[in-house]
């Protein structure tokens, strides 16, 4: 899984790689209270399904703050919670900016992007590696830390060809 392989490439501590791995798993469990006529709209979302899809970190946050057997359950939710904070400030839920956004809600902003582009969706088609390895540069510094960026951007094509990321 690339988060995991990426906080490897970090140098992460052994919980760390093990933590972000779970996370990355978990990012979006708090969709699962969105409706399908906004999670699947192949459109733009209005100003009122914005409001609903950005609860779904802040929701998934209080599903994992919920189940007291999971392992690092209150660091887990600060990543889920904090992943779609950007570099910059402009994200959500808490308009954290830098060094204040947890490094691993860091590391799985970058990646949830990627695979977001890579991926298709129902309201854009599938990228290609190089189109999102360029977008990615375009928002170093704004949306995601130029850390996390640089270091996507050093991995050769070949690198990410053979992970094994769920699809």
């Amino acid at each position: 899984m690339l988060a995991s392989a990426l906080a490897q490439v970090l140098g992460l501590a052994a919980d760390a790689l093990e933590m972000i791995g779970v996370a990355a798993r978990l990012h979006d469990v708090g969709k699962i209270g969105i409706p399908d006529s906004v999670l699947l709209k192949p459109g733009p979302l209005d100003a009122a399904e914005w409001v609903i899809m950005r609860g779904h970190s802040e929701r998934g946050e209080r599903i994992v703050l919920a189940d007291s057997g999971l392992p690092w359950r209150n660091k887990l939710a600060s990543i889920i919670r904090h992943h779609h904070e950007h570099y910059d400030g402009g994200g959500y839920p808490d308009g954290l900016c830098g060094q204040a956004i947890p490094l691993l809600s860091r590391l799985l902003a970058v990646v949830d992007s990627y695979d977001a582009m890579t991926e298709p969706r129902p309201y854009q088609p599938a990228r290609s590696h190089r189109e999102v390895m360029g977008a990615l540069a375009d928002e170093r510094g704004n949306k995601h830390d130029p850390q996390m960026v640089d270091l996507m951007l050093s991995l050769p094509e070949a690198w990410f060809a053979r992970l094994d990321r769920p699809r």
